[in-house]
């Protein structure tokens, strides 16, 4: 049986200030920048196998809850990395076999950090 899609290709995400964000998601959150369209208000950014695609918009509406979850090895490192890069974020949560916590960026998206025993898993394309 053949899969009609191989991955998630982009998120996208509208922003209110593209230099800001862009600015944040690189130098808080540790990101690059793949390409920026500075004419048409689109940057990619650099997040391993899926890319964040921040979208310029004039107004911003958040969600109430998290839009997308980052993995780390270290949730308790990287919990105190962005504590000391200025970011508030809630304490860590110990869901048993799953740890996370929330944070904001600057146009008041929720993301999150989790962390989990990672296990080899080997998939097969079918």
């Amino acid at each position: 049986m053949n899969k009609l899609f191989k991955r998630i290709d982009t998120v996208f995400l509208e922003v209110t200030n593209m230099e800001r964000s862009i600015g944040w998601y690189t130098k808080v959150l540790g990101f690059s920048v793949r390409w920026h369209d500075v004419e048409n208000g689109y940057a990619a950014i650099e997040m391993g196998e899926t890319p964040l695609t921040l979208v310029r918009a004039e107004k911003v509406t958040p969600g109430t809850h998290c839009l997308l979850n980052f993995y780390s090895a270290d949730i308790y490192a990287a919990h105190q990395k962005l504590a000391e890069r200025g970011v508030s974020g809630e304490d860590v949560i110990d869901y048993g076999a799953v740890l996370s916590f929330e944070f904001k960026d600057p146009d008041g998206h929720i993301l999150g950090v989790c962390y989990f025993e990672e296990e080899s898993v080997t998939r097969e394309d079918s």
